[in-house]
């Protein structure tokens, strides 16, 4: 044990252990129990100190109290299965396709790739001047004689175009991981199948699907907590609106907080949020259980 404690690497590898559970500390555990205090008592800005505590007083109010709050819940609900059930397959067969191409498949990889790395500020702002009611979209609609869109300032358009955009800025980076994922399984695999006589269907069917699910899961999961913290496309694009048809959990969050000054409402509806996520991954990695390793 003497011996083990005065090596360099045993001393080195407790300063980056150290450092790393003092960041997480100061940056995420401290934090997170802050908010839990303020959550479960009456915060007073000007006074902390002098908060009372109230337990589950807010959580209370959101639950049975609060309509906007369902509101909230409802819309990033809804943005979040747009997002899945596009994206997913979408993704999947792009994927598939690149999994073919042999000769210039790192510049289609590097074009469909390209949105992700791009500003979602600047990509919102794009967009809303495409779909302005005078925008270029509409003008186009109009040249080909159909009569122009709402897009983001109809109630009933407003989300699906808003979810569009995501889906275009976010496909790339799953299908990258994808990609990756197909590339691994062993060609053999797709030998053994052709010739017992399976098809391209029943290929995909029983070789690709379970041999990726691990792989497919994790995009799901991905895709799932990054619309669940949808903010910066929303506020810049719609602002929650129109008639609050695009407010999300995190604009909620934040208007609580910072313009109603409701900071105890804002922290309960963030750890709502949080455990929101927590209980859909943990039940998605259970339902999700691969049974298939290669």
């Amino acid at each position: 044990m003497m011996k083990t404690l005065r090596r360099p690497q045993f001393r080195y590898g407790v300063i980056v252990i150290v450092l790393i559970l003092a960041w997480y500390f100061l940056f995420s555990f401290r934090p997170i129990a802050m908010s839990l205090r303020i959550a479960l008592s009456d915060y007073q800005l000007l006074h902390p100190g002098s908060s009372p505590w109230v337990g589950v007083k807010h959580f209370q109010t959101l639950l049975f109290d609060y309509s906007l709050f369902w509101k909230a819940v409802q819309n990033t609900a809804v943005y979040t299965l747009l997002i899945t059930v596009v994206t997913v397959p979408l993704a999947l067969l792009l994927s598939s396709c690149l999994a073919q191409v042999v000769r210039g498949r790192a510049f289609y990889q590097a074009a469909v790739f390209m949105p992700v790395v791009v500003s979602m500020a600047a990509v919102a702002l794009m967009f809303r001047h495409l779909m302005d009611p005078n925008g270029i979209l509409n003008h186009l609609l109009r040249d080909f004689g159909f009569p122009p869109y709402k897009w983001l300032v109809g109630a009933d358009s407003a989300m699906p175009s808003i979810a569009a955009i995501e889906i275009w800025k976010g496909l790339g980076g799953n299908v990258v991981i994808l990609l990756a994922g197909l590339l691994a399984i062993p060609k053999e695999f797709y030998d053994a199948a052709e010739v017992d006589g399976a098809g391209t269907l029943q290929r995909f069917r029983h070789i690709t699907l379970p041999l990726l699910s691990p792989v497919l899961k994790l995009v799901i999961i991905i895709i799932i907590i990054g619309s669940l913290q949808a903010y910066t496309g929303v506020i810049i694009l719609t602002n929650g609106g129109p008639a609050r048809a695009t407010l999300m959990m995190n604009q909620f969050v934040v208007s609580e907080a910072f313009d109603s000054l409701r900071l105890s409402l804002a922290a309960s509806a963030s750890f709502f949020l949080f455990f929101a996520t927590l209980a859909i991954t943990v039940f998605q990695l259970r339902l999700m259980r691969s049974k298939w390793e290669y």
